[in-house]
């Protein structure tokens, strides 16, 4: 009876810490995100800080980027987040880029960009992303844990047999950090943004149960994260 009272109490503390760094994400993870201007015209085949950032914005948007890649490289994925943002602005919605300019930055499609990005400059990206259908399944000594976002986004997982801990968000001189400090494992992290997540974990122990939690952030740092929940391996 002991043993199921503090299990019992363990899941509820669990559960309130992270209750309130969810409510504490949306009250002051938001940070305002400087998008530099595009000055050059970009197309197929360009690399650059011009090109991430012109990605960058594009990932804000999943009907303009689905894929939300953000690698610095002008591709073919990059060029129809092009054609949809032309489309959308009004600009041309036809040809090729040496026709009409369809798919690349030429002058008129780099002004009505820099006018998006004048806007984000000023307002700022203040919104977490939305974590939707988490899930985990497990093996002998392996499991995944997935999830969606409501956009582009980085996201880590964390595991421990021992209860899991967040600390604040500011490093010991008052700085804003841009992530909660947490404690256990991270599981392995490749620093690529997408919307949809799958983390794989192995080297776990068999028929053993394990704390996770998920925390997700955008370019601008606004930080999103689940409730502690648990999994058990086989």
């Amino acid at each position: 009876m002991k043993k199921n009272n503090f299990e019992n109490k363990t899941k509820v503390n669990l559960m309130l810490v992270g209750t309130v760094m969810t409510i504490l994400a949306v009250g002051f993870f938001g940070i305002q995100n400087a998008y530099a201007m595009i000055t050059g015209e970009l197309d197929l085949g360009d690399r650059g800080t011009e090109v991430t950032e012109l990605q960058t914005y594009l990932a804000t948007d999943s009907n303009l980027y689905p894929s939300g890649l953000v690698t610095g490289y002008y591709g073919q994925l990059t060029k129809a987040g092009i054609e949809r943002f032309q489309t959308t602005e009004g600009i041309v919605s036809n040809g090729t880029p040496s026709t009409t300019g369809y798919g690349r930055v030429g002058p008129q499609t780099r002004t009505a960009l820099n006018v998006k990005l004048s806007g984000v400059n000023q307002l700022g990206d203040v919104y977490a992303p939305i974590i939707r259908t988490v899930g985990a399944t497990t093996g002998n000594t392996t499991a995944s844990v997935n999830w969606t976002a409501s956009e582009s986004s980085f996201g880590k997982v964390y595991y421990s047999i021992s209860p899991i801990r967040i600390s604040n968000i500011f490093d010991v001189t008052g700085v804003y950090s841009g992530e909660p400090i947490v404690t256990g494992t991270l599981a392995q992290y490749d620093n690529n943004p997408r919307v949809s997540h799958t983390v794989n974990i192995s080297g776990l122990a068999s028929n053993t149960t394990y704390n996770y939690i998920v925390v997700v952030y955008d370019a601008a740092k606004n930080v999103s994260i689940t409730s502690p929940s648990t999994f058990r391996t086989q």
